[in-house]
């Protein structure tokens, strides 16, 4: 049984209700007052999941950050900008002109940054003109506000570029 200051049942009752304190019975306050040489009006218990949640989160590591290589620009994305990479690296080699190399293994190692609420990748300059492209098909075919925000933050922007057509002899047709 736990008592003592700055527990009340006010901040143990999300606890209590997700089981994961119990609240002490009559005969439990009873046996605490006695230990405690004072009366114990209230008191609570972990429950097995209480115990077993404490351990867990002792027990699990947060990620590891590693610093980004030298060279490499720190891009914060929304989710669903986050998602539009995804869409686009697993197009891959489906695409005429697909994914910058490593832009794949950049969008796997997207990290959340709560503070900013954003999902966070380390690209290079041509990776960053990949993101664009990804952005610019995400216009076509959906929405267009990654590729404004990408352009607004960033600064890049994908231009498309005409295909090359053999030019048309006199009679109309190309060679």
């Amino acid at each position: 049984m736990t008592t003592g200051p700055g527990l009340d049942a006010r901040c143990a009752g999300p606890a209590v209700k997700l089981g994961l304190l119990r609240e002490a019975a009559a005969d439990d306050l009873a046996e605490l007052s006695i230990r405690a040489g004072r009366s114990v009006l209230w008191a609570v218990q972990l429950t097995s999941d209480g115990w077993d949640v404490l351990l867990y989160t002792r027990q699990r590591v947060p990620p590891v950050v590693a610093p980004p290589e030298p060279g490499l620009q720190k891009v914060a994305l929304r989710r669903f900008d986050l998602d539009v990479l995804k869409r686009f690296v697993a197009l891959g080699e489906r695409l005429r002109w697909g994914p910058e190399e490593g832009l794949a293994a950049a969008v796997e190692a997207a990290q959340f940054d709560p503070p900013s609420n954003r999902w966070i990748v380390y690209v290079d300059g041509a990776q960053m003109d990949s993101m664009a492209r990804a952005y610019f098909l995400e216009r076509q075919g959906g929405s267009a506000a990654p590729a404004n925000r990408f352009a607004r933050v960033y600064g890049v922007t994908y231009a498309p570029q005409p295909l090359d057509f053999a030019p048309l002899r006199s009679g109309g047709r190309a060679d």
